[in-house]
């Protein structure tokens, strides 16, 4: 083979990695970018989940064991009025769904008539 030969080869060797080498580091770059932007995306969650996690350590300060019987029989009380009061509304609006889907006027519907 002559020299020429060998310098076309490895001349196209070298184009042909340079070109890998620029797509692999043109998706690393792509790559890269995405992961920027859900870390963003994520520190902005984090944000709230402290937030919500100050929150619920003000909610847990009240421990029952630290309080007077009376306060937390209470709010015991009160938590479970507000459930039945939340059963009640369900079972009321599944009743008059019901109610709706059961009652039908066939004098109000217009019927076929043929000629």
């Amino acid at each position: 083979m002559p020299w020429w030969s060998w310098l076309i080869i490895w001349t196209s060797l070298v184009i042909a990695l340079i070109a890998v080498l620029v797509v692999a580091a043109w998706r690393l770059f792509r790559k890269a970018v995405a992961v920027f932007n859900e870390l963003g995306t994520l520190a902005a969650k984090a944000e709230l989940l402290d937030a919500a996690g100050v929150k619920f350590d003000e909610q847990q300060a009240d421990i029952a064991i630290l309080q007077k019987l009376s306060d937390v029989q209470a709010r015991r009380r009160r938590v479970r009025e507000a459930a039945a009061a939340r059963r009640d509304a369900r079972r009321s609006s599944r009743l008059a769904r019901g109610r709706a889907l059961t009652r039908f006027d066939a004098n109000s519907r217009q019927w076929f008539q043929g000629e």
